[in-house]
C-alpha cells in the first residue's frame, strides 16, 4: 500500500470524510463497502453522472478527469477508488478493522489478487453486454430494460463528443479530459468488435478460474478469498461477481463449473457492508421518469379512464354525476386518486436461504452504468 506523506494518523471518527460518488458506479460501490467494513464514519454527496454533474467546475476542481469516486478529508482530496482505499488503510486502520492481512505471505497474495481483479476492464464488460444480443445472458435491472440498453448504446456513440464538449467548456481541465478521451478510445477496442469482446470474456473467465482455485485450496470453509478475515481482495471480488450477476453472466462465469465461487457469492451477500453499498441505489430518485412524456401520458390516461368509469357507474343523471364530481366542497369532498410508479425489481439472495428474493430499486439511465 502506498503511503500518504505528511498525514496525521487520526483516531477513529476524529475527522469527517466526504465521499463524492454515484450509487451505480462499480468503483464507488467498492469504496462504500470498504468504508463500512472498516467502520469509518463518512458523509456522501451524489455526483449525478446522468445529468453531467461530473463535468461541473466544482467537481472538476476535485478530479479534473470527471470520475467518481472522490474522497475529501478536510483539505486532502483523494480521487480514484484504489488510491482512496490505500488512504483508508494507511490512515484509518489504527483502531479500525484493516483490509490487509497481517501475515506477510497472506498479504502478498491479497495484493496479487487485488491487482488482478482491479485491472479488469469493467466498463468494457458492461458496455459490451449492452451492444450484443447473442451472448445468452440473463441481465437483471437496470441492465435488462430495453430502454436503458438503447440509451446506453446512444451514450456510447456520443461519449467522445461529450468529452470533447466538456474539455472545450472547461479549458482549465482540458488536458485531463483529453487524456480521459484517449483512455476511452483504448477501452472501446475491447467491446466495439465482437471477437475482441469474446476475448475479453475469456480473460474474465481465466480470473474466475484463478479465484476458484484459490477458494478450493483452503481446507477451512470459513476462509474468504485468501485469508480468514475479509480483505481488500474480497471487496474487489465481491463487486466483480455482483456486476457479472447484474449483467447476466452468472451461468457462464460460475453456475456451471465453479462451485466454490458460487458459494462465495451467496456468502458475501450476507455481509452488512456489502448490503449497505448495494442498497445505496435504492434511495436514488426516478425524477426523469416522473417528468417524462411517458409518465405524463400514463397519468392523463389514468385520470380520463377513472373519470369515465365514475360517470358510467353512477345511476343518477349525467348532470347529477357532474355535480358530484365538480360540486361544492361543502357538499361533496372530491376524491383524489394517487398514481404510484412501480420501481424495477432487483433480485438479491435472501439471508439464510438458497433462493433469490426481490427488492425494489430505481431504474437508472444509460450513463449510470459506469
Amino acid at each position: 500500500m502506498s503511503s500518504v506523506v505528511g498525514v496525521k494518523m487520526p483516531e477513529k471518527n476524529e475527522v469527517d470524510l466526504v465521499l463524492y460518488y454515484y450509487p451505480y458506479s462499480f468503483y464507488s460501490q467498492k469504496v462504500v463497502m470498504a468504508l463500512h467494513q472498516m467502520q469509518i464514519k463518512f458523509k456522501t454527496k451524489v455526483v449525478d453522472i446522468h445529468k453531467g454533474k461530473q463535468f461541473a467546475d466544482s467537481f472538476l476542481s476535485l478530479n479534473p478527469k470527471g470520475e467518481v469516486p472522490v474522497l475529501v478529508d478536510d483539505v486532502r482530496v483523494i480521487p480514484d477508488s484504489e488510491k482512496i482505499i490505500d488512504y483508508l488503510e494507511d490512515n484509518f486502520a489504527n483502531g479500525n478493522p484493516g483490509l490487509l492481512p497481517i501475515d506477510r505471505d497472506l498479504r502478498i497474495r491479497c495484493e496479487q489478487l487485488h491487482q488482478t481483479i482491479h485491472g479488469l476492464k469493467i466498463e468494457a464488460l458492461s458496455f459490451g453486454a449492452a451492444m450484443y444480443d447473442d451472448l445468452g445472458i440473463n441481465p437483471k435491472p437496470p441492465y435488462n430494460c430495453m430502454t436503458n440498453r438503447s440509451q446506453m448504446k446512444e451514450y456510447l456513440e456520443r461519449r467522445s463528443e461529450i468529452l470533447e464538449a466538456a474539455a472545450a467548456k472547461n479549458p482549465s481541465y482540458s488536458d485531463a479530459l483529453n487524456k480521459k478521451q484517449s483512455e476511452v478510445f483504448e477501452e472501446s477496442k475491447h467491446w466495439q468488435d465482437r471477437d475482441n469482446y469474446e476475448g475479453l470474456l475469456i480473460h474474465f473467465e481465466k480470473v474466475m478460474d484463478e479465484c476458484e482455485a484459490e477458494l478450493a485450496s483452503h481446507d477451512n470453509q470459513s476462509w474468504w478469498l485468501c485469508s480468514p478475515e475479509l480483505t481488500l481482495a474480497d471487496i474487489d471480488f465481491a463487486f466483480l461477481l455482483y456486476r457479472l450477476w447484474q449483467l447476466g453472466f452468472e451461468r457462464r462465469m460460475w453456475e456451471r463449473n465453479r462451485p466454490n465461487v458460487k458459494r462465495y457469492f451467496a456468502r458475501v451477500q450476507l455481509l452488512e457492508s456489502f448490503h449497505k453499498a448495494v442498497s445505496m441505489t435504492e434511495g436514488f430518485p426516478m425524477m426523469d421518469f416522473f417528468t417524462s412524456p411517458v409518465f405524463l401520458g400514463i397519468l392523463g390516461t389514468t385520470v380520463i379512464l377513472a373519470g369515465g368509469y365514475y360517470l358510467w357507474s353512477k345511476k343518477d343523471s349525467v348532470g347529477s354525476a357532474l355535480s358530484s364530481l365538480f360540486g361544492d366542497e361543502n357538499q361533496n369532498q372530491q376524491q383524489r386518486s394517487t398514481f404510484t410508479a412501480r420501481p424495477a425489481r432487483m433480485a438479491s439472495y435472501a439471508p439464510n436461504s438458497g433462493y433469490v428474493k426481490a427488492r425494489s430499486v430505481p431504474n437508472p439511465k444509460a450513463s449510470q452504468f459506469m
